[in-house]
Order: C-alpha cells, then sequence, then structure tokens
C-alpha cells in the first residue's frame, strides 16, 4: 500500500518502512560494500553502466524517485536525467541492470522491499529480480545487476538523503550506514582551511594546511614528450620539464606533491595538501592565434589543438596519481564562455579529441566540463575537483550565474573556487593602475559573502576563495609592499566566513608587483598561527 501526501510517499506493508521525498536527490549505499550507486563516468547516454564507486558527493550518484504507480518507482540520475533500467527487458540472472531516457516501462519500474534495519530491495517489476551489486564485489567499479531475490546484503540499499551543501572529497571513505552527505568535512578538515601561495620557508613558519601553484603552459606538441626518460633542454617551456632537463618528464608535480607531504611546522611533521591551478587553456588560445578570451573558445573548437590539451591534462592528472590533492580549473575561461551565452551552444570538439576519456561528452563547453572533472575522477582518483567560479557580473546577475554554473555541472565538482581581487588594493589605487578603490567595508565584503553563499547552496559544493592579495594596512605602497584590508578582515570575520560555505582561504599575489607572505612584515604567517591556535573555525 502506498499513501500520498503532497511530495511524500509512505511506503508500507510489503515494502520499506519509510518516507520517501518525491522532491528530494538521494545516494543509495550498499549494505555489502559501504558504495554508492553510481553512473559510471558522469556518462548521460542510453545504455550507460551503472556501477557502485566511493561516495563522493557528485550528481551521478544522486537518485531521485517518481511514482509509477501501485507501489513502483522510477529512478532518474541527477546527472544524465536517465532512469534506472533493466537492459533489454530481460529475466536472465546477471543481466545488467543500465540508465536509460525515461520511457516510464515496467522495465523501469522498482519496489522498495523491506530489509532488516533500514535497509531496502529494489525488485524490478518485469523481472522480479533484485538489483546487487554482481559477484558482492567491494571494489569500485563493481557492476550493478540484478538477480533472483534472495536478500543478501549486496542487494540491500540504505537510502540516504543527499547533502545541501558540501560533499565528501573523492578521497573520503563511504559511508557504510546512516547521516546524509558531509557538510563538516572538506578535504579531509573540519575546519576552514588556510593557505597560499609561499616559499617553503613561509610555507612552515605557520601551520598552513595547502599550498597552490600554476600548471600554466602550452600542451606538449607530441606524446612523445611524455614516454621521455629525461626532459630536453628545448623542452624547458613547458610545465612537465619546469625542474630541468635532469628530471623526468612531469617531476614539476611529483616534486611538489613531496614536499608538502613532507612539510613540517615547530620541526614536527605537519603535512600540507596541494591545490592546482590549472590554467592551461588561456595558452591554447595563444596557440590559436587571438590569445586570452576569443582565442581559448575557438582553440576548443579546433580538433588538433583541443587533442594536445586533453593528451596534456590526462598526463597531469597521471602524475598526481593518487595523492590528495585539489585541482583549480580553468580560471577566466568559463567567465568567456558565459559571455557567449547557453555553454550548451558553444561548439567544443571534446568527443573527438577525447574519444577514450570522453566519447559521450557534448561537443560544447559544457561537455568540456564533464569530461575534465570525469577525467580527474578516473586517474586521480582521491583528487577533489573545483570548478572554477568566473561571473563578473556577479553583483547584477547572481541568477545568471546560478544557472550558467548548473548547465556547465558545477554539481559534479567537489567545490567551487574563485578570485576575491587579482591585486593588492594599494595597487589598484594608484593612478598609474586605474585609481580603483577595491578595499573591503563590511559591506562590500557582506555582499561577496552573498554571492558565494548562494552559489555554493544552488550546487550543493562549498567554495574556496584563492588568490586573495596579501597586503596589510602597515606596507607603504611600494613594490611588493602594497596596502589591503582583506588578511585582516577574513581572519577577524571567519564565523561569516564559515556561515557563507567557505572551506579554504588561499592567499597569494595575482601579479609579480604585489605584496607576498615574505613581503608583508609576517602578518599573513602571525594571522594564520592565531588562527590555528584558536581552534580553527568549523565548516558549515
Amino acid at each position: 500500500m502506498v499513501v500520498v501526501a503532497g511530495s511524500a510517499v509512505v511506503v508500507s506493508q510489503a515494502s520499506a518502512q519509510q518516507t520517501l521525498d518525491l522532491k528530494k536527490w538521494y545516494v543509495l549505499v550498499n549494505r555489502n560494500s559501504g558504495k554508492v550507486l553510481d553512473d559510471r563516468g558522469f556518462a548521460t547516454n542510453d545504455g550507460a553502466a551503472v556501477v557502485q564507486w566511493a561516495r563522493h558527493g557528485g550528481a551521478n550518484q544522486q537518485w531521485r524517485f517518481f511514482d509509477a504507480g501501485d507501489g513502483y518507482y522510477r529512478l532518474q540520475n541527477r546527472n544524465s536525467g536517465k532512469v534506472l533500467d533493466d537492459l533489454g527487458w530481460s529475466k536472465t540472472t546477471g543481466s545488467a541492470i543500465v540508465q536509460w531516457k525515461d520511457l516510464n516501462g515496467t522495465n523501469q519500474q522498482f519496489k522498495l522491499a523491506k530489509s532488516p534495519d533500514g535497509y531496502v530491495r529494489l525488485i524490478n517489476r518485469f523481472s522480479g529480480m533484485a538489483v546487487e551489486v554482481h559477484n558482492a564485489a567491494r571494489a569500485d567499479g563493481g557492476d550493478v545487476v540484478q538477480n533472483r531475490d534472495r536478500g543478501g546484503a549486496d542487494q540491500q540499499w540504505q537510502l540516504v538523503p543527499a547533502g545541501s551543501v558540501g560533499t565528501q572529497p573523492s578521497s573520503a571513505p563511504s559511508p557504510a550506514a546512516g547521516g546524509g552527505s558531509s557538510t563538516t568535512r572538506f578535504m579531509g578538515s573540519s575546519t576552514v582551511l588556510i593557505g597560499g601561495s609561499m616559499t617553503d620557508a613561509s610555507a612552515a613558519a605557520a601551520p598552513f594546511d595547502v599550498r597552490y601553484a600554476y600548471v600554466h603552459s602550452q600542451p606538449a606538441p607530441s606524446s612523445a614528450y611524455y614516454s621521455a626518460s629525461l626532459c630536453q633542454a628545448a623542452w624547458s617551456s613547458w610545465w612537465g620539464c619546469w625542474n630541468g632537463s635532469t628530471t623526468a618528464p612531469g617531476t614539476y608535480v611529483t616534486w611538489r606533491d613531496t614536499v608538502a607531504a613532507h612539510a613540517t611546522y615547530k620541526g614536527s611533521p605537519r603535512p600540507q595538501k596541494m591545490l592546482w591551478t590549472w590554467y592551461s587553456l588561456r595558452d591554447l588560445g595563444d596557440a590559436a592565434g587571438q590569445g586570452d578570451g576569443p582565442g581559448e573558445v575557438k582553440a576548443i573548437n579546433r580538433l588538433d589543438l583541443l587533442t594536445r590539451y586533453m593528451n596534456d591534462y590526462r598526463f597531469f592528472l597521471q602524475k598526481i596519481g593518487t595523492s590528495h590533492d585539489a585541482i583549480d580549473l580553468e580560471p577566466d575561461f568559463w567567465g568567456y564562455v558565459r559571455s557567449l551565452g547557453d555553454p550548451h551552444r558553444v561548439a567544443a570538439q571534446v568527443s573527438a579529441a577525447n574519444p577514450t576519456d570522453c566519447g559521450s561528452q557534448e561537443n560544447s563547453a559544457a561537455g568540456l566540463s564533464r569530461c575534465l572533472m570525469s577525467m580527474a575522477r578516473k586517474y586521480a582518483p582521491n583528487t577533489a575537483v573545483g570548478l572554477h567560479l568566473t561571473c563578473w557580473d556577479w553583483q547584477t546577475n547572481t541568477q545568471g550565474c546560478v544557472k550558467d554554473y548548473a548547465t556547465l555541472g558545477a554539481q559534479n565538482a567537489d567545490f567551487l573556487v574563485t578570485d576575491v581581487s587579482d591585486r593588492d588594493a594599494g595597487w589598484y589605487a594608484q593612478p598609474a593602475h586605474g585609481g580603483r578603490d577595491t578595499f573591503w567595508t563590511d559591506q562590500k565584503a557582506a555582499a561577496a559573502l552573498k554571492f558565494y553563499k548562494t552559489m555554493a547552496e544552488s550546487v550543493g559544493k562549498p567554495v574556496v576563495l584563492w588568490q586573495i592579495p596579501v597586503g596589510n594596512m602597515a606596507q607603504n605602497n611600494t613594490l611588493n609592499h602594497y596596502k589591503d584590508d582583506k588578511v585582516d578582515w577574513f581572519f577577524a570575520h571567519m564565523d561569516q566566513v564559515a556561515n557563507a560555505h567557505v572551506a579554504g582561504l588561499l592567499f597569494g599575489p595575482g601579479q609579480q608587483e604585489q605584496t607576498t607572505a615574505e613581503s608583508d612584515g609576517g602578518n599573513l604567517i602571525r594571522k594564520t598561527i592565531g588562527y590555528h591556535n584558536s581552534g580553527g573555525t568549523a565548516l558549515k
């Protein structure tokens, strides 16, 4: 029997004793493995595999229930819009469960049969079989199939409401039972992270959590670069050989990861995380002959250039490997895409440039963003993926930004990342630099934090503030000693920062003339020490 009240359906008798909210998205956790039901690789095509995977909070792991009548439901995937489907109307044990466009067939309808401790079994209306993880596998990628209903733990699923803000990054353990998506941890921390761009000496002078660095060059001209045992002097402009001709290609990433992992504070080990700002489409625009903005948009629709870019990005991810890093994907670029209108209509040669990883993705900027995120899941599975938030019109068009980032698939990321300002306020105040007033007031800060909060809640993911100016009001507005008030403001208002769902504050110069952690008189270091001595500020 089902009792319908508004959007809530009370399922009873032979089914699970549970109230489903038909407006909510759920994560389905397998009792045997602790993994969750997953649209593999964020696929959007009919017939794409459904598997189990470690929970990372992505939209491809969220499902909504539609009432199909008589106690049966269709399960729609949030990423693809497809529904769970008994492939080919099969009644064979072990046959595949996939996703398919919603035809409301009985092979797409499931009842929730009661199991112990609040778990359910999904029984297909056409075949009468239960949805299970094949061979009771516990590994990521285990196939989801149908089999005779025997009530095993591999056939039992817990329906966990997806959290409203924040996710467990892919490095976090999958919950075996209980609770929703975590809103209280990000990159292994329950407090707002502090970090930035600085020398090793500065990074060891305070209990910093995160270091960040750019990957910013044109992609390698050929695949020979990736397989070479050593770099060549002529390759020094490519990021993979920035460490010189005596090192292997990609050492820049593995070296920085090692330095962060072996960081110390006061002589004791205190490992840090790396955040990589992947900023290569800017250079691809140069290769297209039109530079920043227009060149980038032109380059993604050139098969030769986008193929090189995809190969380079894959190599970068492979160098990260199993490290617990974070990636900031393409500052500014998504803003240029937004300026052209619907990201679905901005052409990109995605499937042809990378048929191996993204052959099923849409050939658009929206498909490109999804491709980059899904590649990170595949090649750097412990790494949190951040889509850079570039909304130059945020003060007048926040809802347009919300819409565009939903189109770009930001709900599939682990976080959003954005910059407060790329220069110190004292630098911008100089007549030679425009005479602009970018100092903060409480009103300016409140407006910015309101925007971050809106974006975080719109996609259900926290925000990281990156490249925050390091200047302070004790400086004298000379080279590398410019005034700014943002370091002091943030550390004095950490509760407001957390309330806006900001999970990290990363400080650093956006240009070579700006104040740095080495030239600010020790202000950032002192503030960071004081923050951590206070116990930090809990994420919200």
